[in-house]
């Protein structure tokens, strides 16, 4: 434990005020902290068939849902934290009201014959 503080200690003094700064905000948390010079990697695309495994559902309820998606080569893709964010949305919970109208409804009708 004490090599590990006479190491920081010994950043601290030999570290400029600007990096200082920077590594105070990233270990506080706070957005712009020091990067060391990495590319932030960017999300990978994902196939239905991916993303009905990531979370647990089907294919036709993908589409039935109308997740965000992605056209690349003429087919669909989709990132995960768009689907993670739409699905969290008012604008789902809307459409699945409606959804479950529907289903409410043809069922309703298919009793009554």
């Amino acid at each position: 434990m004490a090599d590990v503080t006479n190491d920081l200690l010994a950043a601290v003094l030999a570290a400029t005020p600007e990096r200082k700064a920077a590594a105070l905000k990233t270990l506080r948390g706070e957005d712009g902290g020091y990067d060391c010079g990495r590319a932030a990697v960017p999300e990978r695309f994902v196939t239905q068939r991916e993303l009905s495994k990531t979370l647990g559902v089907s294919v036709p309820t993908l589409w039935r849902y109308r997740v965000p998606k992605h056209t690349l080569a003429g087919r669909p893709r989709f990132r995960v934290s768009e689907v993670l964010a739409y699905l969290e949305s008012p604008a789902l919970q809307s459409l699945a009201e409606v959804l479950r109208a529907e289903r409410r409804a043809a069922r309703a009708a298919k009793q009554a014959v």
